[in-house]
């Protein structure tokens, strides 16, 4: 699972975060790290992208460059499924939970507003 941009209740930040054998089930957040905390405006639209590489997931925000998770060399399974692997495209906010916490009925309705999403693969030779 690789998370572009996952945002909790009304916060002001998000997280970009990848899953995998590595860092779920063997815990191996740390080197590399797993996961980043970047601020947003969520009063205007974010542009979140993703550069998926054969060594590395390189993750930016309105055009700024906020994470890099490199292909490192290591005797654990599973520290970068990313290169031949499809993956689907989710958008979600997340209310409730064990992560967020209890709902705030005074904080409802929540929105997110999504203009436009594009995804583009590199030219073959």
């Amino acid at each position: 699972e690789i998370d572009i941009m996952e945002r909790l209740s009304h916060d002001k930040l998000i997280y970009q975060t990848v899953h995998s054998r590595y860092t779920q089930t063997d815990s191996l957040r740390v080197n590399p790290p797993a996961s980043s905390i970047v601020g947003m405006n969520p009063d205007t639209y974010n542009v979140y992208a993703l550069e998926k590489y054969p060594d590395s997931l390189v993750f930016y925000v309105n055009g700024t460059r906020t994470k890099n998770y490199p292909r490192i060399t290591t005797s654990q399974e599973g520290q970068f499924p990313f290169a031949d692997q499809e993956f689907y495209l989710l958008l979600d906010m997340q209310l409730g939970g064990s992560w967020v916490g209890a709902v705030n009925p005074a904080e409802l309705p929540v929105e997110m507003y999504i203009d436009w999403v594009r995804y583009y693969e590199p030219k073959k030779n």
